[in-house]
């Protein structure tokens, strides 16, 4: 081939470059598992014969001048449309495999190019104290691509060097479990941990807050909750774990403002609710098996705030206060008794004092006396001598 005809075929290809540089190119964000459509339209003066889509580079519909064949797969043309200078193509449903660099060819020619996104967003968010330890986890599933996850406080406190682990199920999807551990001063803060997609499109906060609490059997208890100012939520759901097993305990529509009570000794004010104020009351409870950790539970559109309350309700106020009384009067009785041995022995020490103080009185009495009497044997001894 001589040097004009290279010359002329990469003219060409120049100018196809600058002629195909100049179509339109769409930007289409997919959600995975439902429907997208993916624009292209042409002049509808032209009668379409022919319609290609490609999908990066390889031909995946192709759709000739009195074909009926109007889809393949999961992907799908319109017919109607068509007339209509629309050759707009369906994929339904779409997965992570949809995505990339599209283009629509009519009549031989280009007409569009889309780059289309794949997203599975987030659904969800859950946060919560993993029993019997000392950690707090934060987790989500089935979103694409890789989000990204963040830990804070409120108020702030040193990193907690949270430990996260990301990996990818079937289809593609991935889910993130993060946990931190709980400092010594657990109780004085509010653990936030926040999910962001990776295009920036969606950032879900969830939140979590530790109280203990102390009851007494047949006395009403209320066990405080409430919303962060400015939470919009539509969902108010109170549980009770206990021995790694969770029950229904109420729920409050804060739409339709009904509560629904699965335990007969539970309840909350409606005309405080929907103000934030959830705390829940329990009836007299009697026996343990009221004990354990009621959670009670706000939903927003993308926030979650959780309030989990160790609730102890083993004792009973009136052992507790006979147990008070019998120890009072037990202090008393020792203390009486302490101090009528001190009497005691106070008393046996004076009569030995002054037994003591007696005796050496009589001693000394005892001892002139003899004095004395020995002095006058003396002198009558004496005097018996001097006589013939």
């Amino acid at each position: 081939m001589s040097k004009v005809s290279y010359y002329s075929i990469y003219i060409l290809l120049w100018i196809f470059s600058l002629v195909e540089s100049k179509i339109t190119e769409d930007r289409v964000t997919c959600i995975f598992s439902e429907s997208c459509a993916l624009p292209c339209s042409f002049n509808a003066t032209d009668a379409a014969g022919s319609i290609q889509w490609y999908h990066q580079g390889l031909l995946i519909f192709n759709l000739q001048k009195g074909e009926k064949l109007l889809s393949n797969g999961n992907i799908r043309v319109p017919d109607d449309h068509i007339s209509n200078g629309n050759a707009t193509l369906f994929l339904n449903p779409v997965d992570i495999k949809s995505k990339g660099r599209y283009k629509c060819v009519v009549n031989n020619a280009i007409w569009r190019h889309v780059i289309a996104a794949v997203e599975a967003p987030i659904r969800m968010i859950s946060i919560n104290k993993q029993p019997s330890s000392d950690m707090i986890q934060c987790s989500t599933k089935d979103v694409y691509p890789a989000p990204a996850l963040q830990w804070t406080t409120e108020p702030s406190l040193t990193p907690l060097n949270p430990t996260t682990r990301m990996f990818s199920k079937e289809k593609g999807l991935y889910s993130v479990e993060s946990i931190v551990k709980l400092p010594n001063n657990s109780f004085d803060q509010m653990y936030v941990c926040k999910i962001t997609s990776k295009y920036g499109t969606q950032t879900w906060t969830a939140s979590l807050q530790l109280q203990e609490i102390i009851g007494f059997e047949k006395q009403n208890l209320v066990i405080p909750c409430t919303a962060p100012k400015n939470l919009q939520f539509s969902t108010l759901v109170w549980t009770l774990t206990k021995d790694n097993k969770t029950t229904d305990v109420l729920r409050h529509d804060s739409l339709t403002r009904k509560t629904t009570s699965f335990k007969d000794y539970a309840k909350v004010k409606d005309d405080l609710v929907w103000k934030g104020n959830g705390s829940l009351t329990l009836d007299n409870p009697v026996g343990p098996d009221r004990s354990g950790i009621y959670s009670c539970v706000f939903y927003g559109e993308t926030t979650i705030h959780r309030i989990e309350t160790n609730v102890d309700l083993t004792q009973s106020k009136k052992s507790n206060d006979s147990a008070k009384y019998n120890l009072w009067m037990l202090g008393i009785v020792l203390g009486l008794l302490a101090l009528l041995g001190l009497t005691l022995l106070i008393k046996r020490y004076r009569a030995k004092s002054k037994r003591s103080q007696e005796g050496a009185q009589a001693d000394e009495e005892m001892q002139n006396m003899n004095t004395a009497k020995t002095s006058g044997e003396q002198q009558a001894e004496n005097k018996l001598m001097s006589q013939p």
